[in-house]
């Protein structure tokens, strides 16, 4: 059976049990920042499990998209044997609830399973050996499993209980993807590959056990019965409604049915490892020499073009970094099959032509997963040679004083500033004997983070040792709140329970207010707390510990005491502004992947009354048509005025209404839905306008970049706008004026005046250099014949004038003019100072380093002399620095080194 054909017998096989064929979801798991990337086909489906109405179907048939590089679930060490990859396609089967209710349990998940991998697949009855939960105080044996399998014709002795892994975790037991969720026992499905154990044990000792892996057994499915619930602290608690889990390794099962050692021999991969030969001229064979090398490269390069496919640009933080980590290791693996170019966009090519088929949101973004992965590419192979070349001279070093690890100080040192991956640093080592520390390596980091952490603008908590309570947000509805009680308060960071007029720093709570605090890229609400006895400027508002919100500012006049009743008013205008630029932000977004496709998605963003600042994923500068088209489009949905609704939902509901989460940010069970019209819909929990109308306008004020793969665009909305575009009229009217031309003439005429002054700088450089080389005809007279080993050659040490050589430029044109009318063999120390600061330059002829006269070491000599600094070539050597009023002697030193030398 080739792959498609497996595909589809799986998928039709449970089709024809009443299951759902769901499409596969990202390898990004949106709403569950419990997870880093999608490692298990029941990924999407957790909350079915605790609620089965929330799913589309009671039963559910996919061929889900995993990854699993990171973390417990690293495969990557592995990847190249038989049987593991990073990426890879899980089949799986799923019950949300018993029979009763639509779903079904253990007794007809392990019919299913055997029905399709005896009938389905035509694996011979005879080579099944299924596998049980042996139990666990607490967790008591599955009989009940093991009774099925049983009832199926699977003779006992071929069904085998297991509990522990080699490593003490369970084995047989399923636990949950994330820190907590649905878990419960488990029954594999194991084939007989080989007939007998290898290692030639008897019957009954060799099974498929984690403690004898002699390779004769190969587990092509997991049938996982949920039945408990895994909290975070690791307790278990019975699930209401019991459900199915199964995964089945797409590539295990390719490999098995078609008779070859690994997916890599299967279609799967043919056409993929196809473009690694044609792209690094080698040649792959399961035994060669080459082919573990080979399957790093095609099984990164799959991962990383799904990753990128789904939003991912290779980063240093989070699932970003284990793309860049993926994508690195398959360029230095690159590099050992002797590349030393770009290959890794024709790999990618080659994965979305394989399986766009099945797939086709790869060809859709094809010209932006290749631009992501070429310009990664690009800039590690800049980087590798060097960092290669430091981690050479590291352990060289390592090896003359006998030590035998890296310090983490030198591995941080490689992936600060060379940005090589830790784990490349490891396998670089490891390759040549030697250890690293790791924990140094972390220790570093974690400083770095907390460096950068202590330079950020915007901080999500409040930083006040302030009260865990509930506060009541009425700032949705009003700006205004009158009946407040104080119930925190603090001055000049002091506990007080009265604040005076004061210019220091006030920090408040109430038990209910109007201010926004400042939380998902808003800045907080600013405005006026007042009470029968004083007032309260608010300057900002920021999330305190759990569910409170702490007010900053100061007391105006008066006092204020806990328990006084105070009316809390935001400030209309600010807020108006903010809840302009931020619909506006929303705006912004949803245009931004209407114009470059769904892989543009937001990163992070910062929305203030003054502007908005919007970060993306997207590979490359936008142009200016694109520009034009995005603010285009957001304006011409303000003019729309399309209504701006928010709904409050549950997080699953508003999942699959198709709303928009950002990948990395936590939402609670209810989450508030923004929908502009059916233009954008998102979950945020900011302030919004009510109608698009309300903005106004919007202008792009620029776009840059701020890392690998990740832009940013600054905009304006709203008064703010329109305050920006009438400074911009009176600037190009000004112009004008000056210019004495039309506003529509102004960007020529200062073109032709740019051109004018570039025309008349050049003119004058010609007369400088006119004049610098009458000059120099002082310094010909002072040209020291030296005869020596190879003939007569000539020596000039001469300091010039600053207004004949103000620049090291102008030094190499005097070098150039000299040696040209000297006619022969020369060696030319020339000196100038500029800004108090000496230049030097040293040029000797070929002919003469030959001879062994070297530029860089007379250069050495002069800036010895002066306390300088510098060095070259044999031929061309610079520098500079020191003391000034040394150069006379410097250069005079100088020239007696070259007559001497050369005289030898």
């Amino acid at each position: 059976m080739d792959t498609d054909q497996i595909r589809a017998t799986f998928v039709r096989y449970f089709e024809g049990q009443g299951h759902l064929h769901l499409p596969s979801s990202s390898v990004v798991p949106h709403g569950d920042p419990s997870v880093l990337l999608t490692s298990a086909g029941m990924q999407p489906f957790k909350a079915y499990y605790v609620n089965p109405s929330l799913a589309p179907a009671r039963r559910i048939v996919t061929v889900q998209r995993c990854l699993r590089a990171r973390g417990a679930d690293d495969d990557t060490s592995n990847v190249g044997d038989d049987t593991h990859h990073t990426f890879f396609e899980m089949l799986g089967n799923f019950a949300f609830g018993g029979l009763e209710e639509g779903g079904y349990f253990k007794k007809e998940a392990i019919a299913f399973g055997y029905e399709l991998v005896t009938k389905g697949y035509g694996i011979e009855p005879g080579k099944v050996w299924p596998t049980i939960w042996a139990g666990e105080p607490g967790i008591p044996r599955d009989d009940e499993a093991l009774q099925y399998w049983k009832a199926l014709g699977v003779p006992e002795d071929r069904i085998t209980a297991l509990n522990r892994k080699a490593d003490g975790s369970r084995e047989n037991f399923w636990g949950p993807t994330g820190d907590s969720g649905p878990c419960g026992p488990c029954s594999e499905i194991f084939v007989d590959v080989l007939g007998e154990c290898p290692e030639g044990r008897v019957e009954g000792a060799c099974r498929p056990d984690p403690l004898h892996e002699c390779g004769r057994f190969v587990e092509v499915w997991n049938l996982v019965f949920n039945q408990f619930f895994m909290e975070k602290d690791k307790t278990l608690r019975p699930l209401t409604h019991t459900g199915i889990d199964t995964g089945s390794g797409f590539e295990r099962v390719a490999a098995h049915l078609n008779g070859v050692r690994s997916a890599y021999e299967t279609d799967l991969f043919t056409q993929i490892i196809q473009a690694i030969e044609g792209t690094l001229d080698v040649r792959y064979s399961p035994d060669s020499p080459n082919a573990r090398s080979i399957r790093i490269i095609a099984d990164h390069a799959r991962a990383v073009t799904f990753m990128v496919a789904d939003g991912v640009t290779p980063s240093n933080e989070g699932r970003g970094y284990v793309a860049r980590r993926l994508l690195r290791r398959a360029v230095r693996y690159g590099r050992t099959l002797g590349e030393k170019g770009s290959f890794l966009r024709e790999v990618a090519s080659a994965t979305i032509d394989r399986y766009a088929a099945h797939y086709p949101h790869l060809h859709e973004r094809k010209a932006a997963i290749e631009t992501i992965i070429g310009q990664e590419e690009k800039r590690f192979s800049e980087t590798l040679t060097a960092g290669l070349e430091r981690l050479n001279a590291e352990l060289v070093r390592l090896e003359r004083s006998g030590e035998k690890v890296l310090p983490g100080r030198a591995a941080f040192q490689l992936y600060d500033t060379f940005g090589f991956p830790f784990e490349l640093t490891v396998e670089a080592a490891e390759a040549r004997g030697y250890g690293v520390d790791e924990g140094g390596f972390r220790q570093q980091l974690a400083e770095q983070r907390l460096r950068a952490r202590g330079h950020t603008q915007f901080k999500d908590a409040a930083g006040v040792d302030a009260p865990e309570m509930r506060v009541q947000f009425e700032g949705y509805e009003t700006l205004t709140v009158d009946g407040s009680i104080v119930v925190f308060l603090t001055q000049g960071g002091e506990r007080v329970s009265v604040a005076g007029e004061s210019e220091s720093e006030v920090t408040l709570m109430l038990d209910r207010t109007p201010f926004y605090a400042e939380r998902g890229g808003q800045v907080g609400d600013t405005g006026l707390v007042a009470g029968a006895n004083g007032r309260i400027e608010v300057r900002a508002t920021r999330p305190g510990p759990g569910e409170s919100i702490v007010h900053f500012g100061r007391v105006l006049d008066g006092n204020v005491s806990e328990g006084d009743l105070v009316n809390a008013r935001v400030d209309k205008v600010t807020r108006q502004r903010t809840t302009r630029h931020h619909t506006a932000t929303h705006l912004l977004h949803a245009a931004l992947r209407e114009t470059l496709g769904r892989q543009a998605h937001q990163a992070g963003s910062l929305v203030t009354p003054d502007r908005l600042r919007f970060d993306y994923s997207h590979g490359e500068a936008l142009t200016a048509n694109q520009r034009r088209v995005i603010q285009d489009r957001v304006n011409e949905v303000i003019r729309q005025d399309l209504p701006v609704r928010t709904d409050e939902v549950a997080q699953d509901e508003a999942m699959k209404s198709g709303a928009v989460a950002l990948f990395d940010e936590k939402y609670g069970e209810k989450v508030r839905v923004l929908t502009i019209g059916e233009f954008s819909k998102e979950l945020c929990g900011g302030t919004h306008v009510a109608r698009t109308g309300e903005i106004g306008s919007f202008v792009l004020l620029g776009e840059s970049s701020v890392g690998s793969g990740m832009r940013r665009i600054e905009a304006l909305a709203g008064d703010v706008a329109d305050s920006y575009l009438f400074q911009q009229v009176q600037a190009l009217d000004a112009a004008a004026h000056a210019l004495n031309a039309p506003r529509e003439d102004v960007p020529a005429r200062i073109g032709q005046l740019l051109s004018d002054l570039a025309d008349a700088r050049r003119r004058l450089e010609a007369a400088e250099r006119v004049i610098a080389q009458q000059g120099l005809a002082s310094v010909l007279e002072g040209a020291a014949p030296v005869e020596g080993a190879a003939g007569r050659y000539y020596v000039v040490a001469a300091q010039l004038d600053a207004a004949l050589a103000p620049s090291i430029e102008r030094l190499r044109e005097a070098s150039d003019w000299l040696r040209d009318k000297l006619g022969g063999p020369s060696v030319l120390l020339l000196a100038s100072v500029t800004d108090a600061r000496p230049q030097l330059l040293v040029s000797v002829s070929q002919e003469l380093t030959k001879n062994g006269l070297h530029a860089g070491k007379l250069l050495q000599e002069v800036a010895h002399e002066l306390g300088g600094r510098g060095g070259g070539r044999p031929d061309m050597a610079q520098g500079g620095g020191g003391d000034p009023a040394k150069l006379e002697a410097a250069l005079n030193r100088g020239k007696r080194a070259a007559m001497t030398a050369g005289a030898a």
